[in-house]
């Protein structure tokens, strides 16, 4: 090849990069035409989840660095994860968000399944345990006991709490009365249930204001 071949070869390349690099950055062949969000709750208007993105329309897509976005949607402290794509034909951002599934309250906050704490973006469902505990890890122990624990009881718990894993206790409404359930640790949690059911159908406990229930064994009423 000679010198004016290879020359014109360079060249050839040389405008072809130019023109991808001018359309992919400055043309407004790819810019972002639409920003579709998906999984938000219905509590929050997607303006929120584009807003937090920092996406606006009219960006170049080449510019728009999906790393960069999830950390800043990461500020929205109850998004678990979020994945971005781009449409390069129709120019369109696709966001989807899961959120956090809180499984309880503790100190005001929410309590996700991997002992995570977040602000929820709406009211707090009402089924969920209020859970008091010197951590969030003994937090999730509260809560896996109450959620093994039957509809029937559930129903009435007011909160629970738990000092340590072998100390976990609820406070329910029985009968327009505050009764306090020491069920200890979750061994032989269906047997404490058995208990339970049974001392209350006693006459003498009707008035029961705590049962401990940490030896399901030789259990105490008062």
């Amino acid at each position: 090849m000679n010198l004016s071949r290879r020359t014109l070869v360079a060249s050839t390349v040389i405008a072809l990069f130019s023109a991808a690099t001018y359309l992919l950055a400055w043309s407004p062949i790819f810019e972002v035409s639409t920003i579709t969000v998906k999984g938000n709750p219905k509590e929050v208007a997607t303006q929120v989840i584009v807003k937090a993105s920092d996406i606006s329309v009219g960006d170049k897509l080449s510019r728009i660095e999906p790393r960069s976005i999830d950390n800043r949607l990461a500020e929205l402290n109850w998004i678990e994860s979020a994945d971005l794509s781009r449409n390069w034909i129709s120019g369109e951002i696709t966001i989807v968000v899961k959120p956090r599934v809180a499984v309880g309250l503790y100190k005001g906050r929410a309590l996700d399944s991997s002992g995570e704490i977040f602000d929820l973006p709406g009211d707090a469902p009402s089924q969920l345990p209020v859970v008091t505990a010197a951590s969030a890890d003994l937090g999730l122990e509260a809560i896996e006991l109450f959620r093994e624990l039957p509809l029937s009881i559930r129903e009435n718990l007011i909160s629970i709490s738990a000092s340590n894993q072998s100390s976990i206790w609820s406070v329910e409404m029985r009968e327009n009365r505050r009764l306090l359930v020491q069920w200890g640790s979750l061994k032989e949690l269906a047997l404490k249930v058995r208990v339970y059911n049974a001392l209350l159908e006693l006459p003498e406990n009707k008035s029961a204001k705590k049962i401990d229930l940490s030896a399901p064994h030789a259990p105490i009423v008062k």
